[in-house]
């Protein structure tokens, strides 16, 4: 009988060590999905603090074009486009679940920017026939206008 408890206590120990192993490695995947985010946001500040992005971003954010032929004069194709894109691409990853939102408007003013280029967006979406053309940043930027959140700390919050 002796035999059967011994047994028996090396399989409670075994069980006890295979579900505090799998706590532990769920806990551990956790935190490494948050550092797998927050990384993802650092990689894209790194990108947005490049000169050649910078040049082309205040090129954008100094026009004061209302349309898209004056802002494609005042600001290359080239420029607006990887402008853009960057946007796009973040903004995909809110879309996604893949970052939280809110962590993006703290970094990324989608709100202005969209109101930069919209026309230009607007005249791309119809000449290419491609509605959903720079759709995520559009929607980040209606929900950043909704909520008044510019990554700005709120009174009255």
């Amino acid at each position: 009988m002796a035999m059967v408890d011994a047994s028996l206590l090396v399989e409670i120990v075994v069980a006890l060590s295979i579900a505090l192993g799998t706590l532990f490695a769920v806990a551990e995947l956790r935190d490494m999905k948050k550092d797998r985010r927050m990384q993802l946001i650092l990689q894209a500040n790194a990108h947005m603090s490049t000169r050649e992005f910078m040049d082309a971003f205040c090129k954008i954010w100094r026009s004061n074009a209302t349309d898209a032929k004056e802002i494609e004069k005042q600001v290359s194709f080239v420029d607006l486009n990887m402008v853009a894109n960057y946007f796009e691409a973040i903004a995909h990853l809110a879309t996604q679940s893949l970052v939280h939102k809110r962590i993006l408007m703290a970094y990324f003013p989608y709100f202005l920017i969209w109101k930069k280029i919209s026309p230009w967006v607007l005249a791309e979406r119809i000449a290419l026939d491609l509605p959903p053309l720079y759709r995520d940043i559009e929607t980040l930027a209606h929900w950043q206008e909704k909520e008044r959140d510019f990554g700005m700390p709120q009174k009255n919050r």
